[in-house]
């Protein structure tokens, strides 16, 4: 059954898309394989297997996390949705990443939380809501592992626990990786990235719609919509 996610995903003509699907291997637009980075001090057969996570969800930043549909609700019914969004939605520009270590996860993330982008999170959480099915027992067990109490509430109404408060915008490089190697990983993704993005800003400039068509295949970017109020 079709999984869903609402996703912030970097255009296509920017170097960052570029260099984000080129760690992680692959294209979620086109859903083909790309020649892949592999940092230094690194095995390609290894670091093939350190981004076999992110590699599969596609380089993206998650506004709404992956859901089945409700019942009664179509993927026409979506799509319309997103569109909609997208069209009374503004771009949020100059934003400035850096990689960053979080957990065994090596990631390009913000300095600091930046309102317009919690504001622009918080609304596909909740705008989309109607869209999701209840979460499975399998969904709760995996996600519900060494939480608060507040995302464990987040969890049960909302059917993922880091949003609002407890939302931090992201877009995964690598990991898991093992303890030993993530400093090695942080170190050598920062350099890569400031060498391919250079000093070009990141900006929010549409919202995307993810699907992942069967159970453990990769997520595809089946919809991009612009938002109608540039920055």
């Amino acid at each position: 059954m079709t999984r869903y996610a609402i996703y912030a995903a970097p255009e296509r003509d920017t170097r960052l898309w570029h260099f984000g699907n080129r760690v992680l291997g692959r294209d979620a637009e086109t859903g083909e394989a790309v020649a892949q980075i592999v940092p230094e001090g690194f095995q390609p057969g290894e670091w093939q297997d350190f981004t076999a996570s992110p590699r599969r969800y596609g380089f993206h930043a998650t506004l709404k996390a992956p859901f089945h549909l409700a019942a009664g609700k179509t993927e026409y019914d979506l799509r319309q949705a997103v569109r909609a969004f997208g069209k009374r939605g503004a771009a949020i520009a100059e934003l400035n990443l850096a990689a960053k270590l979080s957990g065994d996860y090596v990631m390009l993330g913000l300095p600091e939380s930046d309102p317009r982008v919690q504001v622009l999170a918080a609304a596909c959480v909740t705008e989309f809501d109607g869209f999701r099915a209840p979460l499975t027992d399998e969904e709760r067990a995996r996600r519900g592992a060494s939480l608060t109490e507040a995302q464990k509430e987040n969890l049960e109404r909302w059917g993922y626990p880091h949003v609002f408060d407890d939302f931090t915008f992201h877009l995964t490089l690598a990991g898991p990786l093992p303890k030993e190697r993530a400093d090695d990983a942080l170190t050598a993704l920062s350099a890569a990235y400031s060498q391919a993005v250079k000093d070009e800003k990141f900006a929010i400039r549409s919202i995307a719609l993810f699907a992942e068509e069967e159970s453990g295949a990769g997520f595809r970017l089946m919809l991009r919509v612009p938002f109608g109020a540039r920055a």
